[in-house]
């Protein structure tokens, strides 16, 4: 009989929400680049793509919505770091998902949180083409991406903490987050490294606000209490493969999609630049180093894009330090390169500046591939415990948003359709 009812509804349902759609076009949401992170020395990589609690509807910063409140909230609980991008939009429903996620680059990933059925609730999608749906999504984002990857489907937010949803529709979509949500659960629980996570209902706001930051804390406070362990390192070695091997290419592979983000960028061989030159000084400084550089990596050479303390604009990539450091998502600390095997007889080392220290730290492409590293290098040995590895980190990542700034990566999605 409820099935009958829904089929009844379906239209009216679809019409009220295109109204709702309507609606939204004054509520504020986040225009600067879809990513946030928090600071700690290792980081996990997290991609939200969803509408409704991704969307950050009443915000006007990603640090303020749920990337920016689960990156806080993650590394509350785990010491670590974390760098969190979205893929938002409020039209966003379950059959729609795949056209706005980049499965050629989930490999970068630790880590997905799907924030999707809003939109399938308003127009009461059926539980069988909902679950059909997740399947598809969720077997090709685990076909795309790492062994490793863990898979996060977030509730539907109950549609009562907003007030645009206090009506008689509201209340059959509301019945239908209910059903779906149920659908969801017993969906994860059937499948390996895929997480249900509930959504509190937010407090209903009396200043006229949809949504605010403390709802997004509240979420991301959910969400990360279900993530730390399964996203703790120790028990993620178990699963740990080489990196190219990770990420499903060949090292050849790898190498022609780091050129290719690289020529993108229409970087190599430009003029120095006093927002990149402001950042490598600021490192040399700030970590009391002799050197260091923006580099990036070009063919058989390693190219300076900003260098202090050095006396050159590239060198030899099998000279490079940097070649090493961009094979993994985290910092390379290299204490004393006398002692360290792959590098000890580097030419940087036992003739020229004679190097004996050396940290760096990838910078990406919006691609996502690793075309270099923000590098601090010192002709002294220090301990590893002396660097200030989180500081290299921030500055590293304060680099890469300046360079996917002059990308045009900032540019978000347009609003469109319906998300709370």
């Amino acid at each position: 009989m409820r099935e009958l009812s829904r089929w009844a509804m379906v239209p009216v349902l679809r019409a009220w929400a295109a109204a709702i759609e309507r609606r939204f076009a004054g509520i504020p949401r986040p225009t600067d680049a879809p990513q946030a992170h928090s600071p700690g020395i290792d980081s996990d990589r997290i991609l939200i793509v969803g509408g409704g609690s991704a969307v950050g509807w009443g915000v006007l910063s990603h640090s303020l919505a749920l990337p920016g409140a689960l990156a806080r909230a993650l590394t509350a609980r785990t010491g670590r770091g974390a760098d969190v991008d979205v893929s938002a939009k409020s039209s966003m429903m379950v059959h729609s998902a795949a056209h706005h996620v980049d499965f050629a680059n989930l490999w970068r990933y630790d880590a997905v949180v799907l924030t999707l059925g809003i939109g399938d609730a308003a127009r009461l999608t059926s539980t069988r083409s909902w679950v059909i749906g997740l399947g598809r999504l969720v077997d090709r984002i685990q076909e795309s991406s790492s062994l490793g990857i863990e898979i996060f489907l977030a509730g539907i937010e109950p549609m009562s903490s907003a007030p645009v949803f206090d009506t008689t529709f509201g209340r059959w979509a509301g019945t239908q987050v209910l059903v779906l949500n149920a659908a969801s659960a017993d969906f994860c629980a059937g499948r390996e490294r895929v997480t249900f996570v509930s959504l509190p209902a937010t407090p209903v706001s009396t200043a006229g606000r949809f949504r605010s930051a403390s709802d997004y804390d509240l979420w991301a406070d959910a969400l990360a209490g279900s993530m730390a362990l399964p996203l703790d390192p120790r028990g993620r070695n178990a699963h740990a493969l080489p990196p190219a091997e990770a990420q499903g290419r060949t090292p050849d592979q790898i190498e022609e999609a780091r050129h290719r983000a690289l020529m993108s960028l229409n970087l190599l061989d430009t003029a120095p630049e006093a927002r990149f030159d402001r950042i490598v000084e600021l490192a040399s400084r700030s970590l009391g180093t002799s050197a260091a550089a923006f580099t990036v990596l070009d063919g058989d050479r390693q190219w300076h894009k900003s260098v202090v303390g050095l006396g050159t604009t590239e060198i030899p990539r099998s000279s490079s330090f940097c070649t090493v450091t961009v094979l993994e998502p985290a910092a390379l600390i290299v204490p004393d390169a006398l002692l360290d095997d792959r590098f000890r007889d580097n030419p940087l080392v036992v003739a020229g500046p004679r190097l004996r220290f050396y940290a760096g730290f990838p910078i990406e492409a919006p691609s996502g591939e690793r075309i270099g590293a923000l590098c601090v290098y010192d002709q002294e040995p220090r301990t590893e415990e002396a660097v200030d590895v989180v500081l290299l980190r921030e500055l590293a990542l304060l680099l890469q948003n300046e360079l996917w700034q002059s990308a045009g990566a900032a540019a978000g999605d347009e609003p469109a359709g319906l998300g709370a």
